[in-house]
């Protein structure tokens, strides 16, 4: 309501008036910053007396943010078990202030465990449902299989254009279009599942969206495209080596335009910011707001939307690179402008509202291995085929290597990502305690964390006043 009235000032007159009365027979002009203004009051004088209700209900809080003195005791606070049953108190590392995310703050141990199984049934059920589009795209890219279920389409595949378009083009526009709500999706389910923080939910959310993406792209597309009738395979895991080295193969030209509608296409739409772009050109010029730059704010970096499409392209290319080495070229060229377009929107374009701490660089390290062990089955897999003996053998030591090498990272580096050391925080400390900054710190720390409901209202109205308008006389003109 206020920006509302902000807005009113920046005009010079209040001429959009508003009419109100019934059957638009009787009705009388009202000012309408008069109707906002006591919108605002009527809004002010709830919340105070919610607050109010609040401070003097005297109850204890389920949460609440302590500090400490020293990085090192909250620290040792974090990870300690501070009572018998570990469900009663659970600690955790406190987020940035502009980090909380309120709603799940204070839920009990109980509720965040049933909320989060829900939330798994719940992807569970969105990937199975999500298989029915799939199925479509894949019957698009079989005209035979179509052919056979809808024989009245003979006629129309018959004409060189239209099949052409129906099994090159159409099927990934379909399929893009289907993708463009998986981010929406998953950010809303890990939104209630009891996270803390916006960037534990967008990183919650990125790796959800990345095991959709292969398993619903890449497998589901593969098995339902050559092997859309060997509902078998998952039911005899022994033979998917040999299963995918004929399956992969044969999808090779739908990931190659894969790649040129989903990759080539989303790194133009970032340059350009379509979307945003097209919202904002609509408001101006089609409803006539004025849009000012304070109103528009510094959009920050969709993570849990960009961050699998290009981990998922660098799966492909570690898949195809023997199979079809044309894939190739086009993943080059779309890594190349990747790097050009994002380093231009990190520095001149997006902004951020927390520091992620380095905490997707285990992601990225997870994905890659599974790329790499998906890759050595494809190719023990294709030399069985061709009935090369020695070479799928040399080839059965490299996943053990590969897990080796897994689990190597996971002793050396992973811990960095979850823990500071003692010995970081100890040396942070003796830096601290020379720092004459650190008293201001400490004085700003005690109202960082403050619950939004809890906050003072910047601009309340004065109920003993009734001839001070929130707008000045000159505005009303």
């Amino acid at each position: 309501m206020y920006e509302k009235i902000m807005d009113a000032r920046r005009k010079r007159k209040a001429a959009h008036n508003r009419q109100e009365g019934c059957l638009r027979i009787f009705r009388r002009k009202v000012d309408s910053v008069v109707h906002i203004e006591k919108k605002l009051k009527d809004i002010a004088e709830f919340v105070k007396m919610e607050q109010s209700g609040i401070l003097s209900a005297g109850e204890e809080t389920r949460a609440a943010f302590v500090s400490f003195t020293s990085r090192y005791a909250a620290a040792t606070a974090c990870h300690m078990r501070l009572s018998v049953n570990p469900t009663h108190w659970i600690t955790e590392r406190a987020p940035e202030p502009h980090d909380v995310y309120w709603p799940f703050f204070s839920a009990s141990f109980i509720k965040r465990w049933i909320c989060r199984l829900a939330v798994i049934i719940g992807c569970a059920l969105f990937t199975l449902i999500f298989l029915i589009p799939v199925f479509i795209v894949q019957g698009l890219t079989n005209l035979n299989q179509l052919e056979h279920w809808f024989p009245f389409l003979t006629i129309i595949f018959s004409i060189p254009y239209v099949s052409s378009v129906i099994t090159g083009y159409l099927p990934n526009l379909i399929f893009q279009l289907f993708l463009k709500i998986v981010p929406h999706v998953m950010e809303f389910l890990t939104s209630i599942e009891g996270y803390i923080s916006h960037s534990e939910i967008v990183k919650s959310a990125c790796n959800k969206v990345i095991w959709f993406t292969v398993w619903n792209v890449f497998f589901a597309t593969v098995f339902s495209g050559s092997a859309f009738y060997q509902v078998s395979i998952i039911l005899d895991p022994t033979n998917i080596p040999s299963r995918l080295a004929v399956a992969v193969p044969a999808q090779a030209s739908f990931f190659i335009a894969y790649v040129v509608t989903s990759g080539w296409t989303s790194i133009a739409s970032e340059l350009l910011r379509v979307i945003p772009l097209s919202i904002t050109l609509a408001r101006r010029f089609l409803f006539g707001e004025e849009i000012l730059e304070e109103q528009v704010g510094v959009p920050t970096q969709p993570y849990h939307r960009d961050f699998p499409r290009v981990l998922f392209f660098g799966l492909l290319g570690i898949t195809y690179f023997f199979l079809a080495p044309l894939i190739l070229p086009f993943l080059l060229i779309y890594f190349c402008f990747a790097y050009i377009i994002f380093r231009n929107q990190f520095i001149n374009v997006y902004g951020h509202d927390y520091e992620t701490g380095g905490k997707f660089w285990p992601v990225v390290h997870n994905t890659m291995i599974f790329a790499l062990l998906l890759m050595q089955a494809i190719a023990v897999g294709t030399f069985t085929l061709k009935k090369l003996s020695v070479a799928s053998s040399l080839l059965f030591p490299l996943p053990i290597f590969t897990l080796l090498f897994n689990e190597y990272c996971r002793k050396r580096f992973l811990p960095t990502f979850k823990a500071y050391s003692a010995e970081t925080l100890i040396k942070k400390d003796r830096q601290d305690r020379n720092d004459p900054a650190m008293s201001e710190f400490l004085d700003k720390l005690a109202t960082a964390y403050q619950d939004p409901a809890l906050m003072p209202i910047p601009f309340p109205p004065d109920p003993e006043s009734l001839t001070s308008p929130l707008l000045s006389s000159e505005v009303r003109g």
